[in-house]
């Protein structure tokens, strides 16, 4: 697992064993929707709150993961998002400004890519569009709005074979919060406002489907318990995590979570036995291999994480951060051709998902360690618009700009990055 080094105190999770489960609990939900692919964003924050900014995106905070009792209640708050996108709820509900700098950060980045696609001028409408999200707070969806996502989110629940009983249980959780003051409110509370009319109305959408089978597949209950695990054991006081696993438990999700807290204390030894447990357990796993990875280079090994992060890609090869992965180990390898090798790595990671603030600072190093300071210096200038920091994409995407051949791929996103940035400076220094 790794957060995005954004400059705002908030950043994005990246993981791609977590962004998978995300992808097979709102499968079901999707596919009732008929809303096609469904882009998630995870936001490191304790605070619990979801949200969309327009289009397929949903934001999700870990703080709201981390408090979901189960994973119906996940897939409830998945749901009503969905809800919202295909009612077309246009007005976006961003209180919390590292929300808001991370949603930004994101449209200046989807701006670049559409201009380096042939999008031409109309990338950096999206990508104002995306800035004008950091500048300002969104008021939340009306009562109506709300209700109206309910109803639509227990519908596709029901049509999905889940029980849309669990979005009472989220409402539950925050219920009674309207009462406190606004400095004590959580903000899922904040961006979704409650009543006890619309509760009383989703108690009648809930009623609606009560005869409906339930069909969920035990593989989603097995995989967001792994992702569960990831999350506490990495976000977590690793000492309080270890306190809360039964010794006596020697199943997967324990040894899982003891790998990870071990890791983090640390306690090399016992991580590197618990890990290895877990691929006699499921050898084939990429993901495990994955891990082993991460903790083998944390520890100094790159040598032999290139080999574990190998495996893994061997097993997913079109995962981004898989790929992402194998190019950081690549490149800690003590040799005159790893630059090299983890440079085609690591641009074959950018070319499927290049919103990885940490995939980007690697792909920098690699072009500097390769001599191609203009496109270290582009990609540079892509890490900081991605983080909403337009000081400092101005200054790489100018250095980008001098040194790369006008024209070229690089060239075009360093030259879109830079306008952008230009404009959104010049704006803040007149306020």
């Amino acid at each position: 697992m790794a957060v995005a080094p954004f400059a705002s105190a908030q950043g994005l999770i990246r993981d791609a064993e977590i962004e998978r489960t995300l992808r097979i609990v709102a499968q079901p939900i999707v596919k009732a929707a008929g809303v096609g692919r469904i882009s998630f964003f995870i936001v490191n924050s304790h605070s619990p709150n979801a949200f969309t900014t327009g289009g397929n995106n949903i934001f999700i905070h870990s703080g709201l993961i981390r408090r979901m009792k189960s994973v119906e209640m996940l897939q409830s708050v998945i749901a009503h998002e969905i809800g919202h996108i295909t009612g077309g709820h246009i007005t976006q509900r961003i209180t919390n400004i590292g929300s808001a700098n991370t949603a930004a950060g994101i449209g200046v980045l989807l701006g670049v890519l559409t201009a380096a696609a042939g999008g031409g001028s109309g990338a950096i409408g999206i990508a104002a569009a995306g800035q004008s999200i950091g500048q300002r707070n969104y008021y939340s969806f009306t009562r109506g709005q709300e209700s109206a996502a309910d109803q639509s989110g227990a519908r596709y629940m029901a049509n999905a074979g889940i029980n849309p009983s669990a979005a009472l249980d989220v409402l539950n959780i925050f219920r009674g919060q309207e009462a406190l003051s606004i400095s004590r409110q959580d903000a899922y509370t904040l961006t979704h406002p409650l009543s006890s009319q619309r509760i009383s109305d989703l108690k009648t959408y809930v009623a609606a489907y009560k005869h409906r089978p339930t069909t969920q597949s035990k593989t989603v209950d097995y995989w967001y318990a792994r992702s569960l695990a990831k999350f506490n054991s990495f976000i977590g006081s690793p000492k309080g995590i270890l306190r809360k696993v039964p010794k006596s438990d020697t199943g997967e999700i324990a040894t899982l979570t003891r790998a990870i807290a071990y890791h983090r204390l640390p306690n090399k030894k016992k991580s590197l036995k618990a890990i290895k447990r877990l691929i006699s357990m499921r050898p084939k796993d990429p993901y495990y291999q994955e891990l082993y990875g991460q903790i083998l280079l944390e520890n100094g090994n790159a040598s032999n994480a290139v080999t574990a992060y190998r495996k893994a890609v061997q097993q997913q090869p079109k995962d981004a951060q898989l790929l992402a992965g194998l190019g950081r180990a690549q490149l800690a390898v003590k040799s005159k051709s790893s630059a090299k090798t983890a440079l085609t790595t690591l641009k074959k990671s950018y070319a499927r998902d290049p919103r990885n603030g940490r995939m980007l600072r690697d792909l920098g190093v690699a072009y500097a360690k390769t001599g191609n300071p203009g496109m270290a210096s582009a990609t540079t200038a892509e890490r900081y618009a991605l983080s909403s920091n337009f000081k400092q994409a101005e200054i790489h995407a100018k250095r980008a700009v001098k040194l790369l051949p006008e024209g070229s791929t690089g060239w075009r996103r360093a030259a879109d990055i830079l306008a952008i940035a230009e404009r959104l400076n010049k704006g803040r220094k007149k306020k």
